[in-house]
């Protein structure tokens, strides 16, 4: 049991240093591991039937040596592995030794000589050593298994098909990767996307969200009017696009982090910056700044200078506010 205990301690801390290639985020422990895992349970299971089967032995062995004492029989005790002539004094892991290895006593050496001799060293004709040869056999059968499972069957992969799948796979996780990087947008790298889905999104966002307050054309109602060049906290991408996540909770407006995705802020950010200019049913009195836009620069580096120009800075404290 103290050998199965070394071995699992050693599984387990040796398991971490087995895989390659650990890229893949947000996985949990059995997915990154999951190879290792099956691996060293099948090590297990195999250690574990293997010393049933030896207590077994060992069992049956014991009940017949009790079997034959009570019947009268005597046997003498044999040893493990009997030794030869030359091996009367050697121990057992010399003998175990002499025998994978098919070595032949020093005192018997002379029938194995051959007539080969050099400055006095003579050339024995020893036979393969059987751990040797036995592993030569093991190769024959596994090259036969080998050939039809791989060529034959056709039921394993070969290096370039395993190549391939392996490629397949690194472009998926390529694309899980930079999918999960939309997710790391903030206020500092946030780009203007003009993407039809993304506008898409951000309008389904905006009429479920941001409609009550702006009006679903974005003329403004409770909030502020987005059609116009005049904004309360900036009109630039990175401005908007904190005003949605951290909200204005002093003018009614909540905090939107908590409700939407980086992505999602992104994309109702790239549709309302997207309504300038456009003519709404009944819009607002211009609020805040007059703000000169650079499109140019909402896809790289932000750097919008806000225009002086005030038109009415009381009505932050009489209307609520967004943008």
């Amino acid at each position: 049991m103290k050998m199965l205990k070394y071995l699992l301690i050693t599984v387990m801390v040796a398991l971490p240093g087995l895989s390659f290639g650990q890229d893949a985020p947000q996985q949990s422990f059995f997915e990154l591991y999951k190879v290792e895992i099956i691996l060293a349970l099948i090590v297990m299971i195999c250690v574990v039937v293997v010393s049933a089967m030896f207590i077994l032995l060992m069992a049956l062995k014991a009940v017949l040596r009790l079997k034959r004492a009570e019947m009268g029989i005597e046997e003498e005790e044999k040893e493990l592995i009997p030794a030869k002539e030359g091996e009367e004094h050697v121990g057992f892991w010399r003998k175990f030794w002499n025998r994978i290895n098919a070595s032949v006593p020093v005192a018997q050496e002379h029938e194995v000589a051959t007539s080969h001799e050099y400055d006095g060293i003579r050339e024995l004709d020893n036979k393969l050593p059987p751990w040797w040869l036995y592993s030569f056999y093991i190769s024959i059968v596994f090259a036969v298994f080998y050939l039809i499972n791989y060529e034959v069957l056709g039921t394993g992969q070969n290096q370039e098909e395993e190549f391939q799948a392996e490629m397949i796979k690194a472009e998926e996780d390529v694309k899980t990767y930079l999918a999960s990087l939309s997710e790391l947008v903030d206020e500092s790298n946030v780009t203007l996307t003009t993407e039809t889905a993304d506008l898409d999104a951000g309008k389904a966002i905006y009429e479920q969200n941001c409609g009550v307050c702006h009006a679903a054309d974005g003329g403004g109602g409770v909030g502020p009017n987005f059609t116009d060049k005049y904004w309360l906290h900036g009109g630039d991408m990175s401005s908007i696009f904190k005003t949605i996540k951290y909200g204005v909770p002093s003018k009614g407006m909540i905090a939107w982090e908590a409700q939407l995705s980086p992505k999602k802020i992104q994309q109702v950010a790239s549709y309302i910056y997207m309504m300038e200019g456009n003519a709404a049913e009944n819009p607002k009195e211009p609020q805040g700044d007059l703000f000169e836009r650079n499109d140019a620069e909402e896809t790289s580096d932000e750097d919008a200078d806000t225009n002086p120009d005030s038109v009415d800075d009381e009505a932050d404290l009489e209307e609520g506010e967004c943008c």
